[in-house]
């Protein structure tokens, strides 16, 4: 029968005023066994407690801290919101900053306690208080695309470094919006990213033709912040022909593809498939011209929100120790600061990305995509805004 540690500590003390009194070794021996028995424990451990007792009312629970931060957590829970739920690593480098443009537009009101308040929250402190909010995003579920590769041409096979510094080094790649079956004709997603900033864009077309696919890949180049030096795609017949290879050679491109079936050579744009496109629009089947445009006004805000609002973090360093890999991550960033941190734009560059970047209402951004998603192009979707990893 298993006793309550009530009744324990009162055995325990009768055995010991016992264990206490014996005169010879024997007695403790049978006093030692009998414990051992009650207690169903081991005979060091029946030495010690009788040895030494513990006290039969246990202390009193140390009084709880008070709440700190308690009128600033309004604000956290509006910017965290706004910024579609990230969390505390990428939430506290743009907490107060973010809350000042918050309030700029009328979203809510900062006093000088509040802002003391998010001055001197602690990035653990912010995790905790962010394990107490509930997000309502759903999880996604498991892409089980299967890769497209095939070898085509001669193009060199590479990797960009996962330490690239240099901006203008763009992944490329194609995500399906199929339903499930490959049969007919159907949407795609172009997808691009620079692998040192992460800033992304996105273009939605109907089919993969080559001629489609660089006509879209002609369109996000023609506004990208600056001229990219290389374009990385995988060994899709998509990517892989004559047109875009003299598209990247007339405009001094290097153009390198990954090696077959190893999908982690193109792994930053990988990345941004599942963040930016399947969290964000799902796994549905889209096959019609209306549905293709409104893939391309969700992208057209969507971009603007993840560039100039969603900080993300970057890999910074890489350190093996035996089998186990411990690797760095920088403070966290929106693309476009990463992008102008970089120093290599043009003043005129510069004035324009700080203007668009300064002009982004992060939460009017995410009510219209909220808008603009519960209008779903088709009856079942049920995609959802996504969060910045």
């Amino acid at each position: 029968m298993k006793l309550s540690m009530k009744t324990r500590r009162e055995v325990i003390h009768a055995l010991a005023d016992q264990y206490k009194r014996a005169k010879t070794r024997n007695e403790k021996s049978a006093i030692l066994d009998n414990a051992v028995k009650v207690l169903s424990c081991h005979r060091k451990h029946a030495i010690r407690v009788l040895t030494n007792p513990p006290a039969l009312t246990p202390a009193k629970a140390k009084r709880k801290r008070p709440f700190a931060y308690q009128d600033a957590m309004p604000v956290i829970e509006r910017v965290w919101e706004a910024l579609d739920y990230p969390c505390a690593e990428r939430l506290h480098p743009v907490l107060l900053e973010t809350a000042q443009t918050l309030a700029r537009h009328g979203h809510l009101r900062l006093d000088d306690s509040i802002v003391s308040q998010l001055q001197q929250i602690s990035r653990p402190t912010l995790a905790r208080r962010l394990s107490r909010l509930r997000s309502p995003k759903a999880r996604p579920s498991v892409n089980n695309r299967k890769p497209l590769a095939e070898l085509r041409s001669q193009v060199p096979m590479i990797a960009y470094d996962w330490d690239e510094t240099r901006p203008g080094a763009l992944e490329i790649d194609l995500v399906e919006h199929n339903g499930g079956s490959s049969l007919g004709h159907f949407a795609y997603t172009l997808t691009v990213t620079d692998v040192v900033s992460g800033y992304t864009r996105r273009r939605a077309l109907l089919g993969r033709s080559q001629l489609a696919v660089l006509r879209e890949l002609k369109l996000i180049i023609a506004e990208w912040p600056m001229r990219p030096w290389g374009i990385h795609s995988d060994n899709g017949q998509e990517f892989l022909n004559a047109h875009l290879r003299t598209f990247c050679a007339s405009n001094h491109i290097r153009f390198t593809r990954s090696r077959p079936y190893r999908k982690n050579d193109n792994a930053h744009v990988e990345q941004k498939n599942g963040f930016l496109v399947r969290q964000l629009v799902g796994y549905e089947r889209y096959d019609q011209p209306e549905q293709v445009e409104w893939l391309n006004s969700i992208y057209a805000l969507h971009d603007r929100y993840f560039n100039c609002c969603l900080p993300t973090r970057k890999l910074i360093g890489k350190e093996r120790h035996g089998a186990r890999v411990k690797k760095t991550f920088d403070t966290a960033k929106t693309p476009v600061a990463r992008l102008l941190d970089t120093n290599v734009l043009s003043p005129e560059q510069v004035q324009q990305l700080q203007v668009c970047q300064s002009a982004q209402d992060p939460l009017a951004l995410r009510n219209q995509l909220e808008a603009l998603l519960s209008r779903s192009a088709t009856p079942a979707s049920t995609a959802r805004p996504v969060e910045a990893v």
